[in-house]
């Protein structure tokens, strides 16, 4: 199942959704939104107060085979100035997979969100990648198509909103 409902929990809070208690991990505007699996993390430092919604997209927001392409994690940021979505990837080795999981989610979701969209990779090595076309591409898409960017980073990340 892929969820359509992304823009009616994003628009409002008390939005009732069948399978919101599958997808969102919490809501609320804690300091620290991190979000772990399998030995990676990814956090998100509040230090604005926003309210964060954190969705666990595989396995909550689209579940189903792994012939469909998803991210792990989506953060919604309820910033009113510059409304943000960050995608979140927690990889072991195939970075190239994790790219396109993330892009094949940011294709789903990215322009129903209207937000500035970050896309985030944390796996265990980062290998040199710096002139890669699919990265490349990547960047230069969330670039230009909603003002964000890809940062690709080791086993931990901890990142400022204010920062991005």
């Amino acid at each position: 199942m892929i969820c359509d409902k992304l823009y009616e929990c994003c628009l409002d809070e008390k939005h009732i959704c069948a399978y919101k208690k599958k997808c969102v991990v919490y809501q609320d505007s804690r300091t620290n939104a991190a979000c772990e699996e399998k030995g990676k993390r990814y956090n998100l430092v509040n230090d604005k107060r926003f309210t964060i919604t954190l969705f666990h997209v595989d396995g909550g927001m689209i579940f189903g085979g792994p012939d469909v392409k998803k991210c792990d994690f989506l953060y919604i940021v309820d910033d009113l100035e510059k409304p943000t979505a960050i995608f979140v990837e927690l990889k072991g080795k195939d970075i190239y997979q994790a790219i396109r999981q993330v892009k094949e989610t940011i294709d789903r979701y990215g322009t129903t969100l209207q937000r500035r969209i970050y896309a985030r990779i944390v796996c265990n090595a980062v290998p040199r990648l710096y002139n890669d076309p699919s990265i490349s591409k990547l960047r230069k898409e969330l670039m230009k198509r909603y003002n964000g960017n890809l940062n690709i980073s080791e086993k931990n990340k901890d990142e400022k909103y204010s920062e991005l």
